[in-house]
């Protein structure tokens, strides 16, 4: 059975449905948030803690540590409705699919039993300090550096493309704690508050309607404790955050309502009209870039690697989302530039998913990047080619 069709996750889709419904008042308060291109873009601390209230927040984590005892595809499963809906999820996509899966892989006790639960009611943010001027895709060239001190680390450099680091309580930061080791060594990563001294935040505004950030850090103590996983093996850690970052099912549910949308209209202009095989085929391609996000899924939710699955699936749902934003601009044509007032079409958001789609095969890793991991992980190339 394919995983994302398991009737079995039918209610729990239904569910999630009437509570996305019961968010449209907020979402019509925040105008700004209409206009994302994507739902992943989206910030919204409102929305965030109303997902933590309801218990949406660490649906497959433990119990005992707030969540709700499901499965990683469950939770998949539910991120693809909430992205069908356009929820703003940039700060639930950081601090819980992204940072709280990695921080109880690796966490220490201590800070799995502090954060795990604030993050599950909502009451804490994290951003993710990776990207650096000079270390995008290629992260382990980063050169924020980690320098020991009495009791902990003074930290030093410059990190940016951050996002939601502008309503973010705390930050996952990834720094170099040796600098005379090889590319991949030396790398660890720590946990911090935002409001630690030396940190200092500018945003600046992205093609796709949203804020991405600047984070310098001048001589930021962090303590000891702080470390997320073993001193110098932040690479692994790194790694592992990646491979959830990279199933980017929520994308999926935003296209598919694109695509939903987009068919009713043109068939109200022109029922046998020729866009039909242009959107079966788009439709067809969605299918296969969602169901390599729930194989990825369905991979991590059985403690298995899922490096190359979540590569394939981001690498075919950016590659997609380009397609589509490009393919529904044709169809609507000119009226579909329009992002608001009265004749706009499909409430704006396929010219704001046309301005955001450029980013879809950059961030988070290229999609050469992407390929790279493809072809020497899974398919053993020597030279990644």
């Amino acid at each position: 059975m394919v995983p994302g069709n398991d009737s079995q996750l039918a209610p729990l889709r239904a569910a999630a449905e009437a509570f996305c419904r019961s968010l449209a008042p907020v979402l019509e308060a925040e105008p700004t948030l209409q206009v994302q291109g994507m739902p992943s873009d989206g910030d919204s601390r409102e929305i965030y803690r109303r997902m933590g209230e309801a218990g949406w927040i660490g649906l497959h984590w433990p119990r005992e540590l707030g969540g709700q005892g499901l499965s990683f595809l469950e939770t998949a499963a539910v991120e693809e409705v909430f992205g069908y809906h356009w929820l703003p999820l940039s700060p639930y996509l950081l601090s819980c699919r992204t940072v709280g899966n990695a921080l109880l892989r690796f966490g220490s006790r201590e800070q799995v039993e502090t954060l795990i639960p604030r993050i599950c009611r909502g009451e804490l943010t994290f951003c993710q300090g990776f990207s650096e001027p000079e270390a995008g895709s290629d992260l382990a060239a980063l050169k924020t550096t980690a320098r020991p001190v009495s009791g902990g680390f003074l930290v030093r450099g410059h990190k940016i493309w951050t996002s939601s680091a502008h309503i973010a309580d705390w930050i996952y930061l990834a720094v170099r704690t040796d600098p005379e080791a090889p590319k991949h060594r030396g790398l660890s990563v720590f946990v911090l508050p935002m409001d630690t001294p030396g940190i200092t935040v500018r945003t600046f505004p992205t093609m796709g309607g949203g804020l991405l950030a600047e984070v310098f850090l001048d001589e930021v103590f962090v303590p000891a404790s702080a470390r997320v996983g073993p001193l110098n093996e932040g690479w692994k850690v790194m790694l592992y955050t990646l491979d959830f970052e990279r199933i980017t099912i929520e994308k999926v549910g935003a296209l598919r309502w694109v695509l939903d949308e987009l068919e009713r209209w043109l068939q109200e202009q022109d029922p046998s009209g020729p866009w039909r095989w242009t959107l079966w085929h788009l439709q067809g391609a969605l299918e296969v870039a969602r169901q390599l996000c729930y194989e990825a899924a369905a991979r991590l939710a059985h403690g298995k690697d899922a490096s190359v699955g979540s590569a394939m699936a981001k690498l075919a749902v950016g590659r997609l989302t380009r397609r589509i934003a490009s393919a529904a601009l044709d169809l609507l044509g000119i009226p579909g530039l329009a992002e608001a007032g009265p004749h706009a079409l499909l409430q704006g958001r396929v010219a704001a998913l046309y301005r955001a789609a450029i980013g879809s095969t950059i961030s988070g890793g290229t999609a050469e990047i992407q390929r790279l991991v493809i072809a020497r992980r899974g398919l053993k190339c020597p030279n990644g080619r």
